[in-house]
């Protein structure tokens, strides 16, 4: 994470998009990964939040191409939608529903569809671990406002979401952890209808 912040730090005078700077090798890499992200039939998981304030949040984590959706059951009930470039957030316990735009919001990096990570997106870093590959991204005409670090496993050549890191423009710092991931899940597409309010 640090070598990607710093790499964001580096480029927040460039207004450079895309990943042709890359070795071929993580071309390559960047290819694998947006043809993942943009197959995914639907996927779900059960997820634990690192957020800003060093708390923790688990609920239930839902992706199709495009739109995102968390079901917090802890710390209390709660209920956040993205896609459609907006995030909702339904916070039951304090009754007060939240809206925000995703066009500065590291997120919104993520729930582009179909996903390109060239033109208006630059790739600031691709890493590889044991069995695990990560790729960081922000805007190319403002990295400041903040940088999404997308992670998989990567076994036998089989990409798999496993987490998301990200820091946004105030440098408030997120992370999600999935486990016990399925793929290929049918979820409806209401699934993803924002909540009132």
């Amino acid at each position: 994470m640090k070598r990607a912040l710093l790499a964001l730090l580096l480029l927040s005078g460039c207004a450079t998009g895309g990943y042709g700077h890359l070795p071929a090798a993580e071309q390559d890499d960047v290819h694998r990964i947006e043809a993942y992200l943009n197959g995914v039939q639907g996927l779900q998981a059960a997820f634990l939040q690192h957020g800003p304030d060093a708390g923790e949040s688990a609920g239930r984590f839902s992706y199709i191409p495009g739109h995102l959706r968390l079901d917090y059951v802890a710390p209390h009930p709660m209920e956040l939608v993205a896609g459609d470039g907006h995030l909702v957030l339904d916070d039951r316990a304090m009754g007060a529903v939240t809206h925000l735009s995703l066009r500065h919001n590291p997120l919104g990096l993520l729930l582009k569809y179909p996903i390109r990570f060239d033109g208006d997106v630059q790739v600031t870093d691709v890493r590889h671990g044991d069995g695990s590959l990560q790729i960081s991204v922000a805007q190319a005409d403002n990295p400041s406002q903040g940088l999404l670090t997308i992670q998989f496993s990567d076994v036998n050549g089989q990409l798999g979401l496993i987490g998301l890191q990200g820091v946004d423009a105030r440098q408030h710092h997120f992370g999600v952890e999935l486990s016990a991931v399925q793929q290929g899940v049918a979820i409806a597409p209401s699934v993803f209808t924002p909540p009132a309010g």
